[in-house]
């Protein structure tokens, strides 16, 4: 007599009523750098064009998750796409997770429970809503020496893969148990669950760069609290409402509505400059603020309007090489809002602002020049330098998460976030 076979073609033994105490993300280590560098654990679509197939493509906008062993097809689906693709299991640390996720058992049924308190050891697979702070990465397991060796020598390339934060160890017993089930499962129709990143990155990079801007004064104090914690009141103390509105949009990350014209053109400009790094289209940032600020004109008044063209003209020609000096651009448009669109236009990266001076800048043009520079390159496009101040990786990658979470309406709870880290002012 033939033994019953589960779901994922296996022999079906009892059920299981031991909850897991490991859950286990498989993926290739070429996707895995990417979010080490991005800070999160996330769906493909974070991945714009650098994404190889893995266990994350199977159920977009989720996180499989295996309990304790994974499946050898799971192992080969996320290094079929490349032959120089090196498996990589990563232990996830759930321990501040709540919230309803999906999980799968081993006879194929899928439910929605409340983690943790509604596992009860049946699951073989749990998806979770992504993405998660990839400072949950507990460790990071490869099948031989070899290929750990590969995987370090090629975060090395790059400029912004802390791979040397993380745990990394050689454990071939993990890949040689790997279980026979089959991947992705067959039958198990989980709905897509919609995911903002964009805003999320931005912020991320607006904490980092302000971070270290928070030594410049007052006003680059209270900004970079404001980054971190935007429930604080701190707000009030900022007479510049182009930066006074940044706790506002971490919460939402969604434009900020006033009646004050430069405050909304600015974070109008935040939000398209952030979704630009999503964007198919062949544009450039600056493209994108030109085209933004040439629609936005409609509805103001005629005053308005030709400061606004008078602006765009004067980006538009620095964009082309520009025969004025930085003072006269400087000279023609005395307002903070201008000040900071030129100098968005001058400098293409934040460490470029960072070394940037003028005696005709405040403190509060470049720290909302800061906010913009950062929306560009986000957390993602900062240099590790730029990203290693103590504590920043784990406060900054919890927060991000938690923002998509809140844009996403998930309803997850990824507990208390990491304290956030102190600029010497503050100490």
């Amino acid at each position: 007599m033939e033994p019953n076979t589960d779901l994922f073609g296996t022999a079906s033994p009892a059920p299981s009523t031991k909850a897991a105490t490991r859950w286990l993300l498989v993926s290739n280590h070429l996707n895995l750098l990417y979010m080490l560098a991005a800070g999160l654990v996330m769906p493909p679509m974070g991945f714009g064009k650098k994404y190889y197939q893995d266990t994350l493509a199977a159920y977009p906008g989720w996180i499989p998750l295996f309990a304790n062993d994974v499946p050898k097809a799971a192992i080969a689906y996320s290094v079929s796409e490349r032959n120089h693709l090196i498996p990589c299991i990563a232990t996830m640390n759930l321990a501040s997770l709540h919230g309803k996720v999906m999980t799968i058992d081993s006879e194929g049924g899928a439910n929605e429970v409340n983690f943790p308190d509604g596992l009860d050891g049946s699951e073989q697979i749990l998806l979770i809503p992504a993405p998660l702070p990839v400072t949950w990465v507990a460790s990071i397991a490869f099948q031989s020496s070899d290929n750990k060796t590969t995987c370090e020598a090629d975060a090395r390339d790059f400029g912004n893969v802390p791979l040397l934060d993380f745990k990394r160890e050689v454990s071939a017993s993990a890949f040689s148990k790997a279980t026979g089930w089959h991947w992705p499962p067959s039958g198990i129709d989980i709905p897509s669950k919609g995911i903002v990143l964009d805003a999320p990155f931005a912020a991320g990079g607006i904490m980092a760069l302000l971070l270290h801007l928070g030594n410049i004064g007052e006003i680059g104090l209270q900004a970079c609290r404001l980054a971190f914690d935007a429930k604080t009141e701190v707000a009030q103390s900022i007479p510049d409402p182009l930066i006074s509105s940044l706790g506002m949009w971490m919460q939402t990350g969604q434009t900020i509505v006033t009646g004050d014209i430069s405050n909304r053109l600015f974070w109008g400009a935040v939000m398209k400059v952030a979704a630009c790094r999503f964007s198919d289209a062949p544009f450039t940032p600056l493209d994108v603020v030109l085209d933004y600020l040439g629609s936005a004109g409609e509805g103001m008044d005629e005053r308005m309007k030709l400061a606004l063209v008078k602006l765009v003209n004067d980006l538009r020609t620095i964009a082309s090489f520009t025969d004025s000096t930085i003072t006269e651009i400087f000279e023609r448009h005395p307002k903070s809002f201008s000040r900071v669109l030129t100098l968005f236009f001058l400098r293409e990266k934040c460490a470029d602002l960072l070394s940037f001076k003028h005696p005709l800048l405040t403190e509060s043009d470049i720290i909302a020049a800061a906010i913009l520079f950062a929306a560009r390159d986000g957390w993602l496009g900062l240099p590790l330098q730029l990203r290693n101040f103590p504590g920043s990786q784990s406060a900054v990658s919890h927060r991000m998460a938690a923002m998509a979470h809140r844009m996403g309406d998930t309803g997850l709870n990824l507990g208390s976030p990491p304290s956030r880290p102190l600029p010497l002012r503050e100490l």
